[in-house]
């Protein structure tokens, strides 16, 4: 009797914590999966055809940018930097005054050259006349030479090392290649040349809604 009654009791205790712990039991304690956040979820990058033009020193940025504006490109060109190379420069050294500088620079205009820009700053640098920035010794070398042949005797050729900057369009509409176009051909040794790069989806779309 006595193992009947305690097999009865084991019985009925399992049962009630059956009762107060079905997921124990039921397989229905499997962790809930994380609700997605669609405002978290980014969209994939996709590859894209964008032009890419450059590069251009850091002294040429004002001048190129200024081409920009012209074309109605400003909001569509991202500039970004190459890094520093060496340039070689063709300047005249610091003169002793901005009025030696103006001097100069109206001597050179009378040799019809006009290709030139006054250095006004704060470094050792101030008041050259700076004639050119040039990627290669050979391009310095060259227009050294036709300087000289106009009569130029106090240019010098140095050596400096410049920020490069590249500008670039993420898919570029034909209306856009031509402008950009237009832009290399107004700056001679320059570089336009498609690319690939990384465009969101989104990115895309904005793009071909234009």
């Amino acid at each position: 009797m006595k193992t009947l009654f305690f097999l009865l009791l084991f019985v009925n205790v399992a049962f009630a914590f059956y009762i107060q712990a079905p997921g124990l039991f039921s397989g229905n304690d499997v962790p809930p999966l994380p609700t997605l956040q669609p405002e978290r979820i980014k969209p994939l990058a996709a590859a894209a055809n964008c032009l890419e033009w450059g590069s251009f020193f850091e002294t040429d940025l004002e001048q190129v940018e200024a081409a920009i504006a012209r074309q109605e490109l400003k909001d569509r060109v991202s500039r970004q930097s190459a890094g520093k190379t060496p340039a070689y420069w063709i300047h005249i050294p610091p003169l002793r005054s901005k009025y030696h500088a103006i001097k100069k620079m109206g001597e050179l205009r009378r040799l019809k050259i006009t290709a030139f820009s006054h250095v006004q700053d704060d470094s050792k640098w101030n008041n050259a006349i700076s004639m050119g920035f040039f990627h290669n010794i050979d391009e310095a070398q060259n227009m050294m030479a036709s300087l000289r042949s106009k009569g130029v005797r106090s240019a010098v050729i140095g050596a400096r090392n410049l920020e490069q900057i590249k500008f670039t369009v993420q898919a570029p509409s034909d209306d856009i290649t031509g402008r950009m176009t237009e832009l290399e051909r107004e700056f001679p040794g320059s570089e336009l040349k498609t690319t690939q790069c990384a465009v969101s989806k989104q990115e895309l779309t904005d793009t071909n809604d234009k």
